[in-house]
């Protein structure tokens, strides 16, 4: 094999991406495009220039038929640990297995290929204290996950190796599905409907400031990335405010 240029790693996932928006058509499956992948549609109607992925969101009901539906092939498949339990993540990817992807000091449990990032789209708690505990509550469970992911610690500092080794070991004898278990069973709330907040609350890398408004989310519309059509959340510069802020501004 030979390692990929980035604008291969984007081909790939573009037309991972199109394949993607084809089955949720098919299937009536809601999904918007998010994180820096609206940001890039956004900002210059592409990939931003140095990203290297494709991220998308998609209501917790249509995620869970989303796992149901999808039909593996020899070129497509998707991972999820409602599915796939090696799998060591607690969001699904959709991969091309004619590629494979290497994160050096992961072990992600399975063989993935290059990959668009599908985040379950989750309601928060209404009160915004409460919503903020549920934040601070699944960051720690993903940092224990990513310890049991870990092959070896990754600090120069010969202390905090020793204490992260110790904790490692014990994140690894519970193991990585007990974190992804409970990052899970946290994010996923049995009322989604008429919550004041949702959000990617299964991979909450920005904290608190992924606690978006539901209303962003009250509809969608298309919008041009790579010259394609896809779908947006509907009031998408709410949505990229709660994340980045002055979002046009590099």
């Amino acid at each position: 094999m030979t390692e990929l240029t980035l604008k291969e790693l984007k081909k790939i996932e573009l037309d991972i991406l199109k394949m993607f928006d084809a089955f949720c058509k098919e299937h009536n499956i809601k999904y918007y495009l998010s994180h820096g992948t609206l940001l890039g549609a956004i900002r210059y109607k592409k990939f931003i220039p140095w990203d290297d992925d494709v991220d998308l969101l998609i209501p917790r009901e249509d995620y869970n038929r989303m796992i149901s539906l999808f039909k593996d092939t020899e070129r497509y498949r998707l991972f999820a640990f409602e599915k796939d339990p090696d799998y060591r993540f607690p969001i699904a990817k959709l991969c091309d297995m004619t590629t494979r992807k290497d994160e050096f000091g992961n072990n992600n449990g399975v063989a993935l290929g290059v990959d668009i990032d599908l985040f379950p789209l989750d309601a928060w708690a209404d009160d915004l204290d409460e919503a903020k505990k549920e934040v601070a509550y699944i960051k720690k469970n993903m940092y224990y996950l990513s310890l049991t992911k870990l092959k070896k610690p990754d600090s120069a500092n010969p202390l905090k190796r020793f204490v992260m080794t110790l904790i490692m070991a014990f994140c690894k004898l519970l193991g990585s599905g007990f974190f992804i278990k409970r990052i899970i069973k946290a994010s996923h709330r049995d009322e989604q409907k008429g919550s004041r907040y949702v959000g990617a609350k299964s991979w909450c890398v920005y904290g608190e400031r992924g606690i978006i408004p539901a209303e962003a989310f009250s509809d969608s519309v298309e919008i041009e990335f790579e010259g394609q059509m896809f779908y947006s959340p509907a009031k998408t510069e709410e949505y990229l405010k709660f994340y980045y802020g002055n979002y046009m501004r590099f």
